[in-house]
């Protein structure tokens, strides 16, 4: 039987306007910096800026299934990952692979976990061990994929991957504990 969940309020710290139109405004962005990558014509970083720009666009028309916070967070992750493939941020800072490898599984496994467990498919208490567990487990998953995409266009190295997954691990657990505590700031509640 599918769940459904309600909110005991509508505006809170994790849902809001102001959210929602720093979130538009990092898309604006992302079609800005599309244009501005095809007039220099840095074809690699073209594709890059607007699969990222669909996902947030995709995440953006979610409105109401997940909090603006979490649009914005993932928004922001897309910039951040759009601009390091773009500008080649990745070898001109040493330590920008490991925070996006930290901060994209945060904002998406975040997201993901307020959908689950809103949704009903999760039945752990928000920010309990087990549910952050999960979280964890989910972003190793999807590190895992992603290394594998990468593994098809780069020359990575083993350490450099299992660096990667570990911060993908990390960042996921602590989107986990996130999305736990938004549940909780919004006052979701499942109903059956």
């Amino acid at each position: 039987m599918a769940s459904t969940y309600t909110h005991s309020s509508s505006s809170s710290s994790v849902n809001s306007g102001t959210w929602r139109m720093l979130a538009w405004v990092g898309v604006a962005l992302q079609a800005i910096a599309f244009v501005a990558v095809w007039w220099l014509q840095r074809w690699g970083g073209l594709w890059t800026i607007g699969g990222f720009f669909i996902l947030s666009l995709a995440f953006m028309l979610m409105k109401d299934r997940i909090p603006s916070l979490m649009s914005f967070l993932i928004v922001c992750a897309a910039l951040l990952n759009a601009g390091g493939w773009a500008w080649n941020w990745f070898n001109q800072f040493v330590w920008y692979d490991e925070f996006i490898h930290t901060f994209t599984p945060f904002a998406l496994v975040s997201a993901l976990m307020y959908r689950l467990w809103t949704g009903g498919s999760i039945d752990d208490a928000p920010g309990s061990g087990s549910f952050v567990l999960k979280a964890a487990l989910i972003g190793l998953g999807l590190g895992i994929a992603w290394e594998i995409v990468e593994m098809l266009f780069l020359n990575l190295t083993v350490v450099d991957t299992l660096i990667d997954l570990v911060m993908d691990t990390i960042g996921a657990a602590l989107g986990g504990w996130f999305a736990g505590w938004a549940i909780r700031d919004q006052g979701a509640n499942q109903t059956r």
